[in-house]
């Protein structure tokens, strides 16, 4: 990986109100990733996406931490808008993006990195979350993700097995791909892999599981009802069926 002042590695890390303690959290991740890529230079891009309760002491502190860029979006769009606007800040051959409590914690992102270096035809790493990760999950998000799995199998490829995981990694040659999507909220990443399955881009995935420590929030009918129409839109309203084959 580059070894100049330009960062070869960008981590775009979507943030809308977390949990108290996450600015220590985070910066103790940042540590351990540079020191797991400690050949390259790593650029952290935190996309607020309208928190109501940031401490603003600790975005300060955050701040004044080398290659660690703030971007304050003040009104609340959704996850594929903050990944939207952060990527657009991306300096990295390699982006990665993932939420700011890194919930796989920073191994998947080495292995990314090692996959795009190993294989020039990959342009694209999803994570695949583990059986134990969906033992963890409130009920209501499980039974909405394992219904979203099998959407997927079925709306986009047999052989994408997760398109929800909160991390992803790309090449930069297909940023554009990432802008141009629609979708501002959780499913937009159904939208993105839709189009890089249309292109015939090389799609690989890492094994992921839960860290311990992390707490899982539940989602409310409503957000689960949006979702699904968000998912309706981008496939089935979509033309996805003329693309199957």
């Amino acid at each position: 990986m580059k070894t100049e002042n330009r960062p070869g590695i960008s981590v775009v890390l979507p943030c809308y109100n977390p949990l108290p303690g996450w600015c220590g959290t985070l910066e103790d991740h940042i540590r351990e990733l540079n020191a797991k890529l400690s050949d390259s230079v790593v650029q952290y891009i935190i996309s607020n996406d309208g928190s109501t309760r940031l401490d603003r002491t600790h975005v300060a502190a955050l701040s004044r931490i080398p290659n660690v860029i703030f971007l304050d979006n003040t009104v609340n769009e959704g996850k594929g808008s903050a990944i939207r606007k952060g990527t657009l800040r991306a300096e990295g051959d390699i982006i990665v993006y993932t939420d700011i409590d890194f919930p796989f914690g920073t191994e998947p992102i080495v292995e990314m990195v090692n996959i795009f270096e190993e294989n020039p035809n990959c342009w694209f790493v999803y994570g695949n979350r583990s059986a134990e990760y969906f033992k963890k999950l409130p009920l209501k998000r499980r039974l909405f993700s394992k219904g979203l799995h099998l959407m997927n199998r079925l709306f986009l490829n047999k052989h994408i097995t997760d398109t929800q995981a909160g991390i992803k990694g790309l090449r930069r040659e297909i940023l554009p791909e990432v802008q141009g999507t629609k979708t501002n909220t959780f499913v937009f990443e159904v939208e993105l892999i839709r189009k890089l399955i249309r292109k015939g881009i090389g799609i690989e995935k890492v094994e992921v599981s839960a860290n311990s420590s992390i707490v899982f929030s539940d989602f409310s009918m409503k957000v689960l009802f949006r979702e699904a129409v968000n998912f309706a839109r981008i496939t089935i309203l979509g033309g996805l069926w003329n693309d199957l084959s």
